[in-house]
């Protein structure tokens, strides 16, 4: 009888255990299934990151290119802004624009802007 006893007790033992296995599978389970799709999503991601950021990069470097293009070129503006102005087919206006900004280049203090003078208490 007690033997009867004990083998009843390991098999209800069992199948419980039995239950708890199959439900800790279905949450592995679950679990694997919400890493792959978790890891696609990542995946889809850097790909768009890796993308953007190639993008942003070769815009980067083509303004820096640009930049260092203009620098170059800048003293040369005065230079054809002068021939410009002295073209017979360029407007009055237009050469009197070019006057007033060749004026502002040129750095005399007498054309500055003046300072703003601050609140003082």
């Amino acid at each position: 009888e007690q033997l009867t006893a004990d083998i009843a007790k390991a098999e209800a033992d069992a199948e419980r255990l039995a239950g708890e296995i199959a439900d800790l599978e279905e949450g592995i389970a679950a679990a694997e299934s919400e890493l792959k799709s978790a890891t696609e999503v990542r995946d889809n991601e850097k790909s768009d990151y890796d993308a953007t950021h190639a993008d942003l990069s070769e815009s980067i470097d083509a303004i820096e290119r640009a930049i260092s293009v203009l620098k170059t070129r800048q003293a040369d503006v005065p230079q054809s802004l002068l021939q410009v102005r002295d073209s017979p087919m360029l407007p009055a206006e237009a050469k009197a624009a070019i006057e007033s900004f060749l004026a502002m280049n040129s750095g005399d203090a007498e054309m500055a802007s003046p300072e703003a003078n601050a609140y003082e208490f």
